[in-house]
């Protein structure tokens, strides 16, 4: 077996996607087209069609399409959609899924145990901090016990199956994230509770919530991603560069939070950069794999020229379509590929190693062997 065969056998733990969508939904070539996209559903669709992405994911439709392949896009029967997603899911040789339960798109499949029966996939869950901090919200009416609820909430998350954490931060305020003194949190929440909006978008109380909660997630040595750089069209990317959280990282990377910056693009040296010099700090480039299918080779190298290959994590962010597992993964396997034959003074049996780590290794070791030794702790 040559390298390429190694890597095109090896299996994924997918570290960071969401939810699949139900087999009914009627309009599957334009729902398809939009996951193809960070762009809003108002931004021309004719558009999108001329994107790579839109290609990528019609051509992984077609591969798998087992009738006629000039109606690969037409619905499916329940049975048929089965079928069709554990082809895709067992072809890359997907072993496990830790589903963001923050992001639910329109009809979705949210039960974890249909999920796994679609896809022929364990699945897994992610707690996604600001979306619990809004429920605590419309049930609590005051600061303090609003806060108990979500720390206690978080504190009960491994209980409940979570896997591990992750923040928005980057879409609702930025990453500068900074120590916020309690009565200001106060301050914040009351103007939160009386504006009679449930988003939450105040960046003193988002501080305030991830600098407190990042003891409780060092106790669990439970992981905490972090969304960086490229997004839907609302985030502002200029204060999603993970440079911003040097302080976060400086305080409580030291102190055994684990961090995994997500996405990254066109962040992804400087997430390389803080791999290679905080402890606990890994990455990946995943959405860059399904969306800017052009660019994966020349992203992956650049993220890898100072990180060290025990950091970097293989993830999808796919969500709605198996198609988009799909092209994650072939793109992803593809670029590894070309990556490693370049590296010709390093032994093969170096190179399988890493490759492991990648693929799936290093996301077992944070997100489940960890759990599973805090299991045995108690």
């Amino acid at each position: 077996m040559d390298l390429a065969e190694f890597i095109q056998s090896m299996p994924l733990l997918d570290h960071h996607c969401h939810y699949l969508i139900s087999v009914d939904v009627k309009d599957r070539e334009e729902r398809l087209a939009q996951v193809s996209t960070e762009a809003d559903n108002n931004y021309p669709i004719e558009d999108t069609k001329n994107r790579l992405a839109w290609w990528s994911f019609k051509e992984e439709a077609k591969s798998f399409y087992k009738k006629d392949d000039q109606n690969f896009l037409q619905p499916f029967t329940r049975q048929e959609y089965i079928e069709y997603n554990h082809s895709i899911f067992k072809h890359y040789n997907y072993q496990m899924l830790l589903i963001d339960t923050g992001f639910v798109p329109a009809n979705p499949i949210t039960s974890i145990t249909e999920t796994q029966e679609i896809t022929g996939v364990t699945v897994r869950t992610i707690y996604r901090i600001e979306t619990h901090a809004e429920t605590w919200m419309q049930k609590e009416a005051d600061f303090e016990t609003w806060w108990q609820a979500l720390e206690n909430d978080v504190a009960s998350a491994k209980e409940n199956g979570f896997v591990g954490f992750k923040s928005i931060a980057a879409y609702r305020f930025g990453l500068r994230l900074k120590k916020v003194a309690t009565a200001k949190a106060r301050e914040a929440f009351i103007n939160w509770k009386e504006s009679g909006n449930t988003r939450l978008t105040d960046a003193a109380l988002i501080c305030f919530i991830l600098w407190n909660l990042a003891p409780v997630l060092v106790e669990q040595k439970m992981p905490l991603q972090f969304h960086v750089g490229y997004g839907d069209a609302d985030t502002d990317m200029f204060e999603g560069n993970p440079l911003l959280m040097r302080p976060f990282l400086n305080e409580w990377s030291v102190k055994g939070l684990i961090v995994v910056l997500l996405h990254c693009y066109p962040y992804h040296r400087e997430a390389g950069y803080l791999a290679s010099v905080f402890p606990n700090l890994y990455f990946d480039t995943s959405l860059i794999n399904p969306l800017g299918t052009a660019s994966v080779e020349r992203v992956l190298d650049e993220a890898l020229e100072l990180a060290p290959y025990s950091r970097y994590l293989f993830a999808s962010d796919a969500s709605t379509y198996p198609e988009m597992y799909g092209v994650a993964a072939r793109r992803f396997k593809e670029a590894l590929s070309q990556h490693f034959a370049k590296l010709r003074n390093i032994p093969v049996e170096q190179k399988e190693q890493w490759i492991r780590m990648i693929c799936y290794q290093t996301s077992t070791n944070l997100y489940l062997k960890a759990r599973n030794e805090r299991k045995n702790e108690k």
